[in-house]
C-alpha cells in the first residue's frame, strides 16, 4: 500500500536566495556547535589533565554517535506522523538537548564542586563529567544534523538538489566562521562575567543560543508534508524493526549510493584528524617551535584561552576560504544544477551568470574537481609534518578550506540526485553525473519554481487536501531519504573510528605523557624538539584522501 500525505513542502520567503538561506541556516547553527566543540574541547580536556592518547579515544564518541543516532533518527523521522512534520520536531528537541549539555559542560567544575571537595577525586570526576557531556552533545547534535540534511532533500525537487547542497555548503561555512571567529575574540572584555567567568563558559553559552536561534528560523520558515499513513512495508515501529530496516537497506544499496559510501569512507579517514586536532596543531606549533610568537604568551593569565584563540584564527581563515570557495565553485564547476540555473533565467543575466555561460565549455565537472581537491588536501596535510611557524601552519589550515567546500558540497549533491532518481517514473531521463539536459525534469522544475513563487512571504492558512504517492512523484524519494542519508553517515563515521585508533597509536608512541603546554597557568615548559604527533596523524590522513581520489575517479567513470 502506498503512503498518503497531506500538503506539499513549502518555504517562506520573497526570493529564491532568501528561501535557500532560511532552509539551510539550521546547518549554520549545527556547524557552529561542531566548530566550537572541535576547536575548544580538545585543549579543554588537555587542560584538565587528560593525555593525548586517551583524548583520541574520547573522540570516538563523534563517529559512534553518528553511527547510531543518524540512521536510527532518520528512520524514525521518516515514519513520523506528527502534524508539525517529520524533521522539525526532532530538530527542536535535539537542539534543546544540545544547549543544555553545552551549558553544563562550561560549568563542569562548578557542578562537581557541589558534591566533592577540591582534590584528585574532584579532578577525576570533572574529567568524567566533561566527557559524558561531550557524548551527550555529540548524540544530540547528530540527531539535529540528520534531520537538517533530510529536510533539504524532502523540500527541494530533483533538479534543485545541487542548488540546495551548494547553499548548505555556504551556510556550513558561515557557521564555521561565526564559531571560530567567536573563539578569536576576548569575550571577557565584552561581556565581563555576565555569562561566565572564562572564555570557555561564554563560548558554550553563545553556541547554545546561536544553535537554538538558527534551528528556530528554519522550523518557522519551512512547511513539511505530513505523513498520514506509511507504506505497508514501513509498518512497525520497534527499535528492532528500525535497525533491521537499516541493516537490510545497507546491503541492498543502489550502485551510486554505495560508490559514494566507499569514497566517503576513505575521505573521512583523512579529514578526522584535521577536524579534531587542527586548533591544537596550530597551538602546538606556537608553543613548541615558533619562538618569536611564543614570547607573547609568557605572561598570559588565561593560557588555554590565548592558545585556543591562535588556533581559532587559523580556522577563521579556513572558514573564510571555504565560504568563498562554496560561493564561487558552483559557477565554475560543470554540474546539472549550474546548467539549469542558466536555463531558467529569461531575463537579462548578471555578469557572473554571463561569465559562467561563457566558460561553460571549459568547466571541469564536479567529480574531477573533487578528485583534485582530494589530492590538494593530501599535499597540505603531508606538508604539516615540516611546519615550524604559526604562519605556515595557519596557511596549511586555511588553504584546506577549498577542499572542505567540496567535501560539504559534492557528496551530498551527488547523493541527493541519486536518491531523487530512484523514484522517478520509468522512462524518465535523469540529470546524471554527465550533466545531460532533461526537458521533462526541467518542466517539473519550472512547475515547482512557479509554485514556490506563489508561496511568497507566507503560507496559506486554508486546509490542504490529502494527496497520495502518485501525485507526489517529485518527492517520493524522500520516503527513504533519512535511511539513505543515515547510511551515508555510517560510512562517514566508521573511518573516524579507524582515524581515532591511528591517533591513539601515534600519540602513545610519540607523546605518551600529558601536555604541559596546555596546563593551567602555563608554568610547565613545553617540549621544543621532536616530531609533532598531530602533524603525523594529519599526514597519514592525507594519504587516505589519495585513496578517496582513486575511488572518486572510479565513480566518475562508472
Amino acid at each position: 500500500m502506498a503512503a498518503t500525505w497531506a500538503g506539499t513542502p513549502k518555504i517562506r520567503g520573497p526570493s529564491d536566495p532568501v528561501r535557500m538561506v532560511l532552509l539551510t541556516v539550521c546547518l549554520s547553527g549545527v556547524q557552529l556547535v561542531w566548530g566550537i566543540e572541535m576547536a575548544y574541547c580538545s585543549p579543554y580536556l588537555l587542560s584538565l589533565g587528560l593525555t593525548k592518547s586517551l583524548m583520541s579515544l574520547v573522540w570516538n564518541i563523534g563517529p559512534l554517535s553518528g553511527l547510531i543516532t543518524q540512521p536510527v533518527v532518520g528512520v524514525i523521522a521518516d515514519r513520523s506522523r506528527s502534524r508539525f512534520g517529520r524533521r522539525r520536531p526532532v530538530m527542536m528537541v535535539g537542539a534543546a538537548a544540545v544547549a543544555m549539555a553545552l551549558i553544563s559542560l562550561g560549568w563542569t567544575k562548578e557542578i562537581v564542586g557541589l558534591f566533592f571537595s577540591p582534590g584528585e577525586t574532584a579532578n577525576t570526576c570533572t574529567i568524567l563529567l566533561a566527557i559524558l557531556l561531550i557524548y551527550l552533545v555529540d548524540f544530540a547534535i547528530n540527531a539535529v544534523q540528520a534531520c537538517c540534511r533530510a529536510l533539504i532533500v524532502d523540500t527541494l525537487p530533483f533538479p534543485r538538489q545541487q542548488h540546495g547542497s551548494a547553499w548548505a555548503s555556504r551556510m556550513i561555512a558561515v557557521g564555521n566562521i561565526a564559531g571560530y571567529f567567536a573563539g578569536t575574540i576576548d569575550l571577557m572584555s565584552i561581556f565581563g562575567t555576565t555569562i561566565g567567568d572564562t572564555q570557555f563558559k561564554q563560548l558554550m553559552v553563545l553556541a547554545s543560543i546561536s544553535l537554538m536561534f538558527c534551528i528556530l528560523i528554519t522550523c518557522l520558515s519551512v512547511e513539511e508534508r505530513v505523513l498520514l499513513t506509511p507504506r505497508k512495508s514501513d509498518e512497525g515501529s520497534g527499535a528492532f524493526h528500525v535497525l533491521a530496516l537499516i541493516w537490510k537497506t545497507m546491503w541492498h544499496l543502489p550502485t551510486g549510493i554505495w560508490d559514494m559510501c566507499v569514497v566517503l569512507f576513505w575521505a573521512w579517514i583523512g579529514w578526522f584528524p584535521f577536524m579534531v586536532y587542527s586548533t591544537t596543531f596550530v597551538a602546538e606549533v606556537l608553543k613548541r617551535y615558533d619562538t618569536v610568537a611564543r614570547e607573547n604568551l609568557e605572561t598570559s593569565d588565561d593560557l588555554l584561552g590565548d592558545i585556543a584563540r591562535v588556533g581559532s584564527m587559523a580556522l577563521v581563515l579556513f572558514s573564510c576560504v571555504s565560504l568563498a570557495a562554496s560561493v564561487l565553485l558552483p559557477w565554475v564547476v560543470d554540474s546539472p544544477e549550474s546548467r539549469e540555473h542558466v536555463k531558467r533565467h529569461p531575463v537579462p543575466a548578471s555578469s557572473l551568470e554571463r561569465f559562467s555561460k561563457r566558460i561553460a565549455p571549459y568547466k571541469p565537472n564536479l567529480a574531477n574537481t573533487w578528485i583534485f581537491s582530494h589530492i590538494a588536501y593530501a599535499f597540505l596535510m603531508l606538508t604539516t609534518i615540516f611546519v615550524g611557524t604559526v604562519s605556515s601552519a595557519t596557511f596549511c589550515v586555511a588553504l584546506s578550506g577549498v577542499s572542505w567546500a567540496l567535501m560539504t558540497w559534492a557528496p551530498f549533491s551527488i547523493v541527493g540526485e541519486e536518491i531523487n532518481k530512484l523514484s522517478e517514473p520509468s522512462g524518465t531521463a535523469h540529470l546524471s553525473g554527465g550533466g545531460v539536459y532533461d526537458p521533462v525534469a526541467q518542466n517539473e522544475f519550472n512547475h515547482d519554481v512557479q509554485e514556490m513563487e506563489m508561496i511568497g512571504p507566507s503560507i496559506s492558512a486554508s486546509p490542504t487536501p490529502t494527496v497520495t504517492d502518485p501525485e507526489a512523484q517529485s518527492h517520493e524519494s524522500s520516503d527513504l531519504a533519512g535511511v539513505y542519508l543515515g547510511i551515508i553517515n555510517v560510512f562517514s563515521c566508521l573511518p573516524q573510528f579507524l582515524g581515532s585508533f591511528i591517533s591513539f597509536v601515534v600519540f602513545s608512541i610519540l607523546e605518551p605523557g600529558k601536555s604541559p603546554e596546555f596546563s593551567e597557568g602555563g608554568s610547565a615548559e613545553a617540549p621544543t624538539y621532536g616530531v609533532n604527533a598531530i602533524a603525523v596523524c594529519m599526514g597519514i590522513g592525507g594519504m587516505a584522501t589519495l585513496v578517496a581520489a582513486h575511488f572518486t575517479a572510479r565513480f566518475r567513470d562508472r
